[in-house]
């Protein structure tokens, strides 16, 4: 299952391997973390959202308990049992025909997102490669995903190449 914990950390070093450390002890594997010290909270706090991936909701509930029992403010635990990956690589011109467009085109799909961007560039006037991970709510919304940005790649004249994990 994938969870996401929205916490507020005292602004002083260590607190952020602090909060990680009962994930990965419980057996969470840490997909995202965003660390907005830039950006304080009402009681000064730096706001930390955290996303991983854990194999039952039992190991949710202890890594929640032993962050709580260390004094830390958890603001917000969420969790998606469905949530679906797909790694898709696109390659041709893809600065050229807009890789902010084709993002949006796929993120304004309910229950889907580009939830990682990777991008090579080629010389100038030459093909660049980008490798995308699609997050999805569940398959079905998965397939809808792919299906669209297959459009999208023909439509641009990029080569898309799907995984077979995940949907």
């Amino acid at each position: 299952m994938r969870a996401q914990l929205e916490m507020e950390l005292e602004d002083v070093p260590g607190q952020l391997v602090k909060v990680l450390e009962p994930i990965s002890s419980f057996g969470g594997n840490i997909l995202n973390v965003l660390h907005e010290r830039e950006r304080k909270t009402p009681l000064g706090r730096v706001p930390v959202r955290v996303v991983f991936e854990v194999d039952e909701k039992v190991k949710l509930n202890r890594i929640v308990g032993a962050l709580r029992d260390m004094g830390v403010r958890i603001i917000r635990v969420g969790e998606k049992e469905g949530a679906v990956r797909s790694t898709v690589l696109l390659i041709g011109h893809i600065i050229h025909t807009d890789i902010r467009d084709t993002v949006d085109r796929l993120n304004v799909l309910h229950g889907v997102r580009i939830s990682d961007l990777s991008l090579a560039m080629g010389a100038i006037g030459q093909e660049s490669a980008a490798r995308a991970t699609i997050t999805a709510d569940d398959g079905v919304r998965a397939r809808a995903a792919l299906s669209r940005l297959e459009k999208i790649a023909m439509g641009k004249r990029l080569l898309m190449i799907t995984s077979l994990e995940g949907t």
